[in-house]
């Protein structure tokens, strides 16, 4: 709860946006994709579904989705290839959408993302990850260069109060999820890969 409240929802004004990049992590098994012959996604799918929400709001301006694999020895599919096939499935059109396909992990999202598409200054990117990865990818984009970065948190694990974690299921999910992302926060500040320990929104 502490890390999927650092940044609220965004209620998005009338100014223009430049694009909305959704990180990776959201796609399933790429050995089992291929070896089906189906795209899989995992229980992160919210990236891609808010993504093609705000795509449908914003037509006119980049999708970009920013990951080859988090896996230290990948096979089969890359994400960006269940994700071109997932598209394809959906009769989504490609003609706006971009792919950073070397990314494996948070810092690397964001600095390959920052060569593919050269942001100017004052420009605004929506960026679509899960509320508790926020913090963490925050901190990368800003470490890396970003400014005018738009947070966009989906994928709760947990309500807005304390009612779910009396669920032993839910409340084990949601502290091991809490601990890898913190473990992460730890590593990304003391190697420099964020600028902050906690990032989160202002007054937060």
């Amino acid at each position: 709860m502490l890390l999927e409240n650092r940044f609220p929802i965004p209620t998005m004004d009338e100014r223009p946006i430049d694009g909305v990049i959704i990180l990776g992590g959201h796609t399933g098994s790429g050995f089992v994709s291929q070896q089906r012959d189906q795209p899989q996604q995992n229980r992160s799918a919210e990236r891609l579904t808010m993504g093609l929400k705000l795509h449908r709001q914003y037509p006119n301006v980049p999708l970009v989705f920013s990951g080859f694999s988090g896996k230290l020895f990948h096979q089969g599919w890359s994400e960006a290839d269940v994700i071109q096939r997932l598209l394809f499935d959906l009769s989504v059109p490609l003609g706006r959408v971009q792919f950073e396909k070397t990314s494996r992990n948070t810092y690397e999202n964001a600095v390959n993302s920052r060569q593919l598409l050269l942001p100017q200054p004052g420009s605004r990117w929506i960026l679509v990850t899960s509320a508790a990865h926020m913090p963490r990818s925050i901190g990368s984009f800003e470490a890396a260069g970003w400014t005018g970065i738009i947070p966009y948190p989906v994928d709760y694990t947990t309500g807005t109060d304390f009612e779910t974690l009396y669920s032993l299921q839910q409340g084990f999910g949601s502290m091991r999820q809490t601990l890898h992302e913190i473990a992460g926060l730890v590593v990304y500040r003391l190697t420099g890969r964020s600028n902050q320990m906690l990032p989160g929104a202002q007054g937060n």
